[in-house]
């Protein structure tokens, strides 16, 4: 155990239950403090309560509209630490992480020594990429492989957007609940790294899960 981790504080701002309580156990007695929070106003209490050395986070999961808002925080706790700990990144991803200011990227699949070296890196105010985040920058992905870890049903809904419905109408149409289609688009933004609608059909044209002829701005 490195003895200078005695000295930092930090927050884990995460909604899944199973990645906080794991997270916990491994890191808390490392720490002189360490934090849980589920929601971007919580996070924001515990960096405007103390300072905090870093802060480790699926900015997706949390009610953060963009990576902008993340880049947002960068800018204005630039001594504190961030670490992105996701489950799937994707090249364009990675590159509005980097322009945000956010430099270390792993992957919820990582193991203990990622963590570890992820970790140290960030509060030194280093970069660091894990192997399997390495490799997807290595790989000269397509929109059409990026594409590929689409559900079926993400698919038919990236249809349905392409075809001008609105959140609700696809709700309707799919017999859901309107709050599952807001998780469907959420996921489907996070999987291909595109922040809006616009960015999204042009993406599917790309990959081929749509004519060019189909969509509606």
């Amino acid at each position: 155990m490195n003895k200078n981790y005695l000295n930092h504080s930090v927050v884990l701002a995460d909604r899944q239950f199973l990645t906080r309580e794991a997270l916990q156990a491994l890191l808390a007695p490392l720490y002189r403090t360490f934090y849980t929070v589920t929601t971007k106003a919580g996070l924001q209490q515990y960096l405007q309560k103390e300072p905090i050395s870093l802060i480790i986070t699926d900015y997706i999961l949390l009610d953060f509209d963009s990576v902008s808002d993340l880049g947002e925080v960068r800018k204005k706790y630039p001594e504190t630490g961030i670490i992105v700990l996701t489950n799937a990144v994707t090249h364009i991803t990675i590159k509005e992480l980097n322009d945000a200011g956010i430099k270390n990227i792993i992957l919820k699949t990582d193991d203990r020594e990622e963590i570890f070296h992820a970790i140290d890196a960030a509060l030194k105010g280093k970069k660091y990429y894990s192997g399997d985040v390495l490799d997807i920058l290595l790989n000269k992905e397509t929109p059409l492989e990026d594409a590929r870890i689409l559900t079926s049903s993400e698919i038919e809904i990236v249809r349905m957007i392409s075809g001008g419905l609105s959140t609700k109408e696809i709700a309707v149409k799919k017999h859901i609940s309107f709050h599952t289609v807001m998780t469907h688009r959420k996921n489907i933004f996070r999987k291909l790294g595109v922040s809006n609608s616009p960015e999204l059909l042009m993406y599917a044209i790309k990959a081929g899960l749509i004519d060019n002829i189909e969509y509606h701005i």
